[in-house]
């Protein structure tokens, strides 16, 4: 991300609940394909994505740009206490490989995900439960699942944090 070019952009807003952020994203709706099949694929600064919200865009944003958005958001409003982009790799019901990114977020000792509605909320005990349960709501076989942690910068930027990624093979 390049945070000159975002400074030019809306700060990304703050949020009541959870419902509002669906609302703001618009269910998903607005969703687009990476761009050539995923080849150039570059997350979407936050501050963009809100700037496309409020300009009322029709496409925009892929799953990872969802993830990094809810992440921002939600951790700027209060209401995560930790957040992450979690990814997972599966076989489709057509027995093709695909991704999906969602965020992960914890709070109050609870640990939802969510991509572009309600976050679901997932069972304890299971660090692995959230990739599980994406991979099933698309009735698919999980490959594998990988997580990095979301930290909000002074500036409110958001800042992978890599030494935290973790894998999961199943």
């Amino acid at each position: 991300m390049t945070r000159r070019k975002a400074r030019k952009n809306p700060e990304v807003a703050t949020y009541e609940n959870t419902r509002q952020i669906a609302e703001a994203i618009n269910w998903g709706r607005n969703w687009r394909p990476d761009p050539l099949h995923g080849f150039l694929d570059v997350a979407m600064n936050p501050r963009k994505f809100q700037a496309h919200i409020n300009a009322g865009a029709k496409k925009f944003g892929d799953c990872d740009d969802y993830a990094l958005y809810w992440a921002t958001t939600l951790l700027k409003s209060g209401l995560a206490d930790k957040a992450y982009m979690g990814t997972v790799w599966y076989e489709n019901r057509d027995k093709k490989g695909e991704g999906h990114a969602v965020c992960v977020f914890e709070k109050e000792g609870d640990t939802y995900w969510a991509d572009y509605g309600m976050p679901h909320k997932i069972a304890a005990g299971d660090e692995w439960a959230w990739a599980k349960d994406v991979v099933a709501s698309r009735r698919s076989v999980l490959y594998a699942a990988g997580k990095f942690e979301i930290k909000l910068r002074r500036n409110g930027e958001p800042k992978l944090v890599k030494r935290t990624g973790k894998r999961y093979l199943p």
